[in-house]
């Protein structure tokens, strides 16, 4: 069987990307290549010599499918990277033009998982944060390679999503290269570790209650509305990385001006949707109808997810219970669809509203089951159950 390794470059604040030339939102690009050494060079030329065959995102493919077919021939890493066989992960792509390459449709983990167990050397995954992602989930990747850079960037798309599950790793390698690179090989533990520690510096209720009541300055009831784009990839595919931002731009530009005119609080651009706030659940509801009218404008479909609880302020930013109850159930809300919980359904007054039962389910980290309903405009408030 062979083992999927994922040999990525990264900052020391987590950024992976534009280690080369390849474009930055904010232009710091090229960080890899200025910490780039002899050794280093050597370490990489080894690894790719040893692999099978490789696996990208489409992003990634495509930066290395311009660069190298005509790369400088150093170490024969260009002359191996261009000879190997190349799995591109992509829904939109149609056509491949780089040598020994070929498009992986359909369900990619039932297509990588296949992929492993025919015969042949390592597959390596390099770049590609979202595929990456995505496999975490599922098991399929069997080594982590981090080459650890130096440098805090400050800005770009990190490795490792915010919503990426508990992992735990060992570590197996490191090495350290001349200009204080450093590669730390991790794999998948095969167990939860525990220690002495972990009861020792337990909290104690006193602890606890002193530091819930130094929180509670901070917490505040309010209704939290989550949005994200209905196929925001496909959608990102198909229209390139500019037309996607511009297209991105309109979107929060609209976003905005509808949570304004319902009087909430826009708290944040989450990439492809919105997190707001409000003090009224109506207020909400109201203001996912019209992002799903507004942005339909555009061609783009919505899904909105509402819940009302507490929430603790963290600066500009949100958090609390009450947070992750919205943005889970926002997983479950179809397209267009408007999901709120329970407790925002018994709170709604408006005789314009109607509820339709979605069943009690649970969310993923939260305890208990949550009973969900499909909002909607309608000419009564079906109250259900």
């Amino acid at each position: 069987m062979r083992r999927l390794i994922a040999s990525e470059f990264v900052t020391l604040d987590g950024v992976m990307e534009a280690p080369g030339h390849d474009q930055h939102p904010d232009g710091k690009n090229a960080w890899a290549l200025r910490y780039a050494s002899a050794d280093q060079q050597r370490y990489k030329a080894e690894e790719l010599s040893e692999a099978g065959a490789i696996l990208l995102g489409r992003v990634t493919y495509e930066i290395f499918a311009v660069f190298w077919p005509t790369a400088p021939k150093d170490e024969g890493f260009a002359d191996r990277m261009n000879a190997l066989p190349k799995y591109v992960v992509s829904q939109s792509l149609r056509t491949v033009a780089w040598q020994n390459s070929s498009i992986i449709k359909g369900n990619p983990a039932e297509k990588i998982a296949e992929l492993k167990q025919q015969s042949g050397g390592d597959i390596l995954l390099f770049g590609s944060a979202d595929l990456l992602n995505s496999l975490i989930k599922h098991d399929l990747i069997d080594e982590y390679r981090l080459m650890v850079f130096p440098v805090v960037l400050g800005s770009g798309k990190r490795l490792f999503r915010d919503a990426t599950d508990v992992t735990h790793l060992e570590l197996v390698d490191t090495r350290t290269f001349e200009t204080g690179v450093t590669v730390l090989t991790y794999r998948p533990g095969d167990r939860v570790p525990s220690s002495k520690y972990v009861e020792a510096f337990a909290w104690t209720q006193e602890q606890q209650r002193s530091w819930q009541a130094a929180q509670n300055t901070d917490r505040v009831l309010a209704t939290v509305l989550f949005t994200d784009i209905v196929g925001s990839t496909e959608r990102a595919a198909a229209l390139g990385d500019q037309g996607w931002r511009r297209l991105l731009d309109r979107h929060d530009r609209v976003s905005r001006a509808e949570v304004e005119r319902f009087r909430g609080r826009f708290v944040k651009s989450t990439g492809d949707g919105i997190l707001a706030t409000f003090d009224a659940p109506t207020r909400a509801l109201r203001c996912a109808f019209g992002l799903n009218a507004g942005l339909g404008e555009f061609g783009l479909a919505i899904r909105s997810s509402i819940h009302t609880g507490e929430i603790e302020f963290r600066d500009d930013d949100i958090g609390g219970i009450g947070v992750h109850i919205a943005a889970r159930a926002l997983a479950l809300a179809g397209d267009r669809e408007v999901v709120v919980t329970r407790t925002v359904r018994d709170l709604v007054t408006g005789t314009d509203l109607a509820f339709s039962p979605l069943g009690a389910v649970g969310l993923r980290g939260i305890p208990g089951e949550w009973e969900l309903f499909a909002a909607s405009v309608g000419s009564h408030v079906g109250l259900g159950s």
